[in-house]
């Protein structure tokens, strides 16, 4: 659904020695999903939950919030293109679910059409985790493919 969100606190921060109460803390995160609105709704939240942490325990907190990018919308030809090349190009292709990833490259697809491609390298790690090791064997194949596919989207721009 669009008013799914993960949100994630990745850092915290506070504190030098096991027996001194610290007084400041340090926390950092992010926040995905899958509409504008569920982000502004989380925003809204942040605020209030400090507010009232704020009021309750007489501590200041303060709150940068970096807006991420948006959510990543593939157009659907772009997609059925890519996954038609990919196929073509002798690579296992699928569709994924959705996911709340954040990529810049959301901004682009505001502005046009296209689609965003995952490469999986089948390693036993995901991409983001710690014991994450890229497989080589994937580079060439997938460089190749992104050549190819290119080519193909020109031709069809070109042509239609």
């Amino acid at each position: 659904s669009a008013d799914n969100a993960v949100v994630s606190i990745t850092q915290f921060h506070s504190g030098s020695a096991w027996n001194i109460i610290p007084d400041k803390a340090w926390l950092e995160g992010t926040v995905r999903s899958f509409s504008a609105q569920a982000r502004e709704r989380i925003q809204q939240r942040f605020q209030q939950i400090i507010a009232g942490f704020s009021a309750a325990f007489d501590v200041k907190i303060d709150l940068d919030w970096q807006a991420g990018p948006p959510s990543v919308v593939n157009d659907p030809h772009w997609a059925a293109f890519a996954l038609a090349q990919a196929t073509k190009s002798g690579l296992i292709a699928k569709e994924v679910d959705a996911s709340p990833i954040g990529e810049d490259f959301a901004y682009y697809l505001q502005r046009t059409p296209g689609t965003f491609v995952m490469v999986g390298t089948g390693e036993q790690h995901p991409l983001h985790h710690p014991a994450f090791k890229i497989n080589d064997q994937v580079l060439l194949p997938t460089a190749h493919y992104l050549a190819d596919f290119a080519i193909a989207a020109l031709t069809a721009y070109r042509a239609g």
